[in-house]
């Protein structure tokens, strides 16, 4: 189960999301803007963020950048009502994992968000043999000293 962060200024697109991704077995926290949505993902453990592009205040595109200098690895799916071959651009070279049109397309969100979870699983099983190939490489020199060791000792 992923906590998922929706950010939307429509209530209800946010409750046709979050219905649909609590169907799915996730968590869903809210928001309403960029600047809630920016203290929701500073307060909690957020696995996934879907958030729209055009919204009061401050864009989706400016909320990506500050999330991404809070985390690099922030995985963010960006939905808009108005997509365009440039906005889709932009947000992508900001670090988007994709970027959906609205109204989204339920099938294609649940593969994106599929996709994008699964990645998280990867990156943590990668770490942790990562973590286990140095703690082996750390050991290996200790096991030969003590195998000389052993050696020495029993030809005294």
């Amino acid at each position: 189960m992923a906590n998922i962060l929706v950010i939307d200024d429509d209530a209800g697109y946010r409750t046709i999301l979050r219905s649909f991704i609590e169907e799915r077995g996730h968590s869903v926290r809210e928001a309403e803007d960029a600047d809630q949505g920016l203290r929701v993902f500073s307060a909690e453990k957020i696995d996934l963020v879907i958030s729209d592009l055009m919204m009061p205040n401050k864009s989706g595109l400016e909320l990506l950048q500050e999330l991404k200098r809070l985390q690099s690895k922030v995985l963010f799916i960006m939905v808009t009502g108005f997509p365009t071959a440039d906005m889709a651009t932009a947000a992508m070279r900001a670090g988007a994992y994709d970027f959906l049109p609205k109204p989204v397309d339920m099938i294609q969100l649940a593969a994106v968000m599929n996709r994008a979870l699964s990645t998280i699983e990867m990156k943590a099983r990668l770490s942790t043999l990562r973590g286990v190939n140095v703690a082996l490489l750390v050991s290996i020199p200790f096991w030969i000293l003590m195998g000389i060791a052993v050696r020495i000792l029993l030809h005294r």
